[in-house]
């Protein structure tokens, strides 16, 4: 695509009172309604932009600026799923109990690293009269307010209840770097050598941690619950789980695990 996304990926908007998904690995609703007819419009891997909503509950210097991007997952989740102590600690002192309870998960995030006003990007789909209606229900940018979206200046920040950002940036990155495709591992010539030994082995089970058909790049529809396995024989499972993850770019959403171990089986 020219604005700059990658191909079937989509940027909403969304107002709210701050960015915090160090603390709160989800976006959340106070109606369960309302997060359902949100969910229907997304995808797997789709964004969502926060921007700071107009009232006291937020900090002035954040008020209707761009305050960062999120990548979800499209399912259905509760707040306490994916929040951290702080939280929901957060949420009972400031009386929030019961509100925003009813969420979707947060995989990436990037806070943006300079100061903008939402409807410097999303300037055809925001609209202030529309405040309420937008902070429940959002708007998608259009092909234009994406290609803005895409210049804004962002570092990666982590997010609660997913591995820690493993590269730290020196300096903020414009958003569109962050979908370039990932560097592939340099090349290597010459004579390899393979140094098989005997010894117990153990039939695995792996499952990829993520949606199933990520790793082709196919959007996830709503409710499909696809899932990537691999069955296969090691004598050393734990560095079979390394070569497989070695395998998987760095901007890959997602990593293997080992589901399950079988029992040793002897050569002898």
């Amino acid at each position: 695509m020219s604005n700059g996304l990658p191909d079937g990926k989509r940027i909403r908007s969304r107002s709210f009172y701050g960015f915090s998904p160090e603390e709160d690995g989800y976006v959340g609703w106070s109606n369960a309604t309302d997060r359902d007819a949100y969910l229907r419009k997304l995808n797997d891997g789709d964004l969502i932009m926060i921007y700071g909503v107009s009232t006291s509950e937020t900090k002035k210097a954040e008020r209707s600026y761009v305050l960062g991007s999120l990548e979800i997952e499209a399912r259905a989740i509760l707040d306490e799923d994916k929040a951290s102590d702080v939280g929901m600690a957060r949420k009972r002192d400031r009386g929030w109990l019961g509100r925003w309870s009813h969420a979707i998960p947060v995989r990436r995030a990037w806070r943006t690293e300079e100061k903008l006003l939402i409807s410097q990007i999303a300037y055809r789909s925001y609209r202030a009269e529309a405040g309420r209606a937008l902070a429940v229900h959002g708007a998608e940018l259009d092909e234009d307010e994406i290609e803005q979206a895409m210049k804004i200046r962002v570092r990666a920040v982590n997010v609660f209840g997913e591995p820690p950002v493993e590269i730290q940036q020196a300096e903020a990155v414009p958003f569109g770097n962050v979908f370039k495709p990932s560097r592939a591992f340099p090349g290597s010539h010459g004579e390899r050598t393979a140094i098989y030994e005997d010894g117990n082995t153990y039939v695995y089970l792996a499952v990829f941690d993520g949606y199933g058909h990520a790793p082709l790049d196919r959007r996830r529809e709503f409710g499909d619950k696809s899932v990537a396995m691999k069955i296969g024989v090691s004598n050393d499972v734990k560095r079979r789980l390394s070569e497989l993850n070695d395998g998987i770019p760095p901007a890959a959403r997602g990593k293997s695990t080992i589901s399950m171990i079988s029992q040793a089986f002897s050569t002898n």
